[in-house]
């Protein structure tokens, strides 16, 4: 189970690991700082740089909150358990299932990236493909989005990675399409490509739209297929309902 510890904003590294070198490791299965991936520009170049996710707050995952609360009594440094109702609690399985798919086995979320029709934000590749409906808004030129989840008891404004990679109308992208589409009706009826395989979009945004697959994780229901939607090739992620091959 998971449960959050309070500590000072911007000191959640350095409290952790003095937890962890405080505490017995047979008390807990893991402590871990949620980060997410942040683009920022600087040296003339785009960098990834990690940052906290939910600052001043950390987790610890345990079945034993009380032995962990009565060691962490005998760290100086500012650790608070969050409580529901006065009362120690976990975070509930329904945010704790959600964290976990939005983030990677590093407890990192990874940027996500899309493009904007209309007023509708469309997500091709990264976490919020499957949460969209929680971005409350974009910033292009930071490259974030600001999220709203219930989380913590309460809705709590989250930060994390948004390349959007064009806007346009409803109109332009619908031509777009048009264009695309007749584009791969002419290659296919050609020759030179038989070790590719092509695909339909069924539903959503790429209704009706071909694209090339490249790679599968039937784990995951995660099919990536490469798209030539804008100037540059588009990788986008369907799941398996969304695609079937092109006869």
């Amino acid at each position: 189970m998971w449960y959050v510890v309070q500590t000072t904003s911007g000191e959640e590294q350095i409290t952790m690991d003095v937890c962890r070198a405080r505490l017995n490791p047979l008390l807990y299965k893991e402590m871990f700082v949620p980060m997410y991936i942040d683009k920022m520009h600087f040296r003339k170049q785009w960098h990834d740089v990690k940052k906290v996710l939910f600052p001043g707050y950390f987790f610890v995952d345990t079945k034993d909150i009380d032995s962990v609360l009565k060691e962490l009594r005998q760290v100086s440094r500012l650790t608070k358990v969050l409580k529901s109702a006065d009362v120690v609690s976990p975070i509930s399985e329904e945010e704790q299932e959600f964290l976990k798919g939005m983030m990677n086995e590093e407890h990192i979320v990874e940027c996500s990236t899309g493009f904007i029709v209309g007023d509708r934000i469309c997500i091709t590749d990264g976490p919020l493909r499957n949460h969209y409906g929680i971005i409350k808004k974009v910033d292009r030129h930071r490259r974030t989005a600001k999220l709203e989840i219930n989380f913590f008891g309460r809705m709590t404004p989250v930060e994390i990675g948004l390349e959007i990679l064009a806007r346009l109308s409803e109109e332009q992208f619908e031509k777009l399409k048009e264009d695309k589409l007749a584009t791969y009706k002419t290659r296919s009826a050609g020759a030179g490509y038989p070790q590719e395989r092509l695909v339909k979009i069924k539903s959503g945004v790429f209704a009706g739209m071909q694209g090339t697959l490249i790679d599968t994780n039937e784990k995951k229901d995660e099919w990536r297929v490469r798209i030539e939607l804008f100037e540059n090739p588009t990788e986008v992620v369907f799941s398996g309902e969304e695609i079937e091959d092109v006869g």
